[in-house]
């Protein structure tokens, strides 16, 4: 079964001087799995000494996954190996699917209050 995701990439406590590696390993996850020209460009920011390199996503154009319950977790692997691989230690990467026709069931039932 085919699933509308809306998909978010978070990644952080990596090394800063690694970033370039990061975002090379992030994009051939993508493109492994022809999501690349879905998600948008690697944003970089930075709180003091918190750096987060995030991508998503355009909210008005989710994206259809088949059989998402497997896909999901597998690519979360993939980018959690790959990413870490690319910074030399383990670091928090976080990808999410939030199922896009659920948003708009949500919003259908508010319209109707």
């Amino acid at each position: 079964m085919s699933v509308n995701l809306h998909l978010s990439l978070k990644v952080s406590n990596y090394q800063p001087d690694r970033i370039e590696s990061i975002k090379q390993a992030i994009h051939a996850v993508f493109s492994n799995q022809d999501i690349n020209s879905y998600m948008s460009p690697i944003r970089v920011s930075e709180e003091g000494e918190n750096y987060t390199l995030s991508s998503q996503t355009d909210p008005e154009m989710p994206v259809i996954i088949s059989s998402a319950y497997r896909w999901l977790p597998e690519i979360s692997q993939q980018l959690q190996n790959a990413v870490e691989e690319a910074n030399g230690r383990p670091c928090i990467v976080e990808f999410d699917g939030v199922d896009a026709d659920e948003d708009e069931d949500e919003e259908e039932v508010d319209d109707d209050e």
